[in-house]
């Protein structure tokens, strides 16, 4: 019988730095969870950062008390997009994020708009 050659696909679309992993120590893995899923589901949208320079997206996890979040990243071409910080952030900061259009739900918008939303 011959076997089938088997291999592992890899679908990694970003790496974390390690001041990242430490920090999100500190939430609920359910809170993680939901911060990692909405920042994988705008990977593709977010800008492109430059050589070393980084930017900032912000989210919220929606429940009886919204928690806040801004996530700073890079993202060069031809490089997987690396997560490098996060902290957590008041409500009228994250309000600045969604004006200026950096919040992770506008981009999922422009993500519609351009039929790439999953």
């Amino acid at each position: 019988m011959d076997s089938e050659q088997k291999y592992i696909e890899d679908n990694t679309q970003f790496d974390i730095d390690d001041w990242f992993y430490l920090q999100l120590t500190d939430y609920k893995i359910d809170d993680v969870k939901l911060i990692m899923s909405q920042l994988v589901a705008v990977i593709e949208v977010l800008p492109y950062t430059g050589y070393h320079n980084s930017e900032e997206i912000a989210g919220v996890i929606k429940r009886e008390e919204p928690l806040f979040f801004a996530v700073e990243y890079i993202k060069e071409e031809d490089e997987l997009i690396m997560f490098i910080n996060i902290n957590l952030i008041e409500v009228d900061e994250y309000l600045d994020f969604i004006t200026d259009e950096k919040s992770i739900k506008s981009y999922e918008k422009n993500k519609e708009y351009n039929g790439d939303f999953q």
